[in-house]
């Protein structure tokens, strides 16, 4: 791991689920990062707050346990992507086209206060996050590069 990254990947989810996460991310990652795992009982807003509160990166980047990338240089395409803009979504073909993730940059997630806990209850925190983002005049973009799917690989019969 880098000696400064400048994105701080937040996985949350069921540790199992995390672990095809963070192995999927740490080989396909084209950029320097810190992944930090919280395998936390509190809704995801709660859990993904505190988690940000600490870290000193100036991106964020908050992705649901059990999802991996599509491809290669999906960091570098979120990264590219936010230039100028204040948060880039990460869009899941394993559930249609929703949300699992979202790189933001740390000084707009501060200035809006974070995921909105009471608001967003135990999920669309993501959803709540973009919709205030843009209500506050910044702009979201949800690029190409940024494709998740499902983390379970189906098995193979040896032989």
């Amino acid at each position: 791991m880098p000696p400064n990254p400048a994105i701080a990947v937040l996985i949350r989810g069921a540790a199992a689920d995390a672990a095809v996460t963070v192995r999927a991310v740490r080989s396909t990652a084209d950029r320097p990062h810190a992944v930090y795992l919280l395998l936390d009982p509190d809704p995801p807003a709660e859990a993904f707050n505190r988690a940000a509160a600490v870290r000193s990166e100036p991106f964020l980047l908050f992705l649901e346990a059990g999802v991996v990338p599509a491809g290669p240089g999906w960091l570098g395409g979120l990264l590219d992507a936010l230039s100028g803009t204040a948060a880039a979504a990460v869009c899941s073909l394993h559930g249609g086209s929703r949300l699992c993730g979202l790189l933001t940059r740390a000084d707009v997630f501060d200035r809006l206060g974070g995921f909105d806990v009471d608001r967003a209850g135990a999920g669309g925190h993501l959803e709540d996050y973009l919709a205030r983002l843009i209500g506050h005049g910044y702009e979201c973009v949800a690029p190409s590069a940024a494709v998740f799917l499902a983390g379970h690989p189906q098995l193979r019969k040896a032989g």
